[in-house]
């Protein structure tokens, strides 16, 4: 009974050509994005930090 009271939204359903479903898409791509950014950050400062390690001759990298 619910099933009928309560349709599936567009990108439940499917609709490639539906606007919810290209917002669905575009937030998923831009987390992504963000999630990959918050990454490389992360691994610049690493680098960042072997690099100063090594020039000051306090690692075994």
């Amino acid at each position: 009974m619910i099933r009928l009271i309560l349709p599936a939204c567009s990108v439940c359903f499917g609709d490639p050509n539906s606007l919810m479903t290209k917002g669905t898409i575009a937030g998923v791509l831009f987390l992504m994005g963000v999630i990959v950014l918050v990454l490389g950050a992360i691994f610049m400062t690493a680098v960042s930090w072997v690099r100063n390690a090594k020039r000051q001759g306090q690692g075994s990298f």
